[in-house]
């Protein structure tokens, strides 16, 4: 592969960046329910609930998952955290039933920097 490849690599490639925010989002998002039935009225997060969102996370990341299982880990152990660390299980509950755009917009800047580790990372395996 030409030096001027590796460069250009993510040129034209936008839909992969919003491809994997939009898989990813969704698997964090989507593990509301399995939240609401461990225990909607907890404030706290407990080791079960981080791991509802984790292991969702990884299964709606399908392909990304399959291609990059280490990576796609790290992210969605990285977003997990993030979230964690910022609201209560009970607030990011409340933030879930938001529309899509809304919750990005709260949850976005929180993980978002795991965000783009991952796109860097998976940049480099494919290089």
């Amino acid at each position: 592969m030409k030096k001027t490849d590796n460069k250009n690599f993510m040129t034209n490639k936008h839909w992969l960046i919003v491809l994997i925010i939009l898989i990813s989002g969704y698997g964090i998002y989507s593990g509301i329910n399995d939240l609401k039935k461990n225990d909607a009225e907890t404030e706290n997060w407990t080791k079960e609930s981080k791991q509802i969102l984790i292991d969702k996370c990884i299964k709606d990341s399908k392909e990304m998952a399959e291609k990059y299982p280490e990576l796609t880990k790290e992210y969605c152990e990285c977003s997990t955290e993030k979230i964690q660390a910022k609201f209560t299980q009970k607030e990011y509950i409340t933030i879930s039933e938001k529309t899509l755009d809304r919750q990005m917009e709260l949850l976005l800047p929180e993980f978002k920097n795991c965000l783009a580790d991952y796109q860097n990372k998976i940049k480099e395996t494919a290089e």
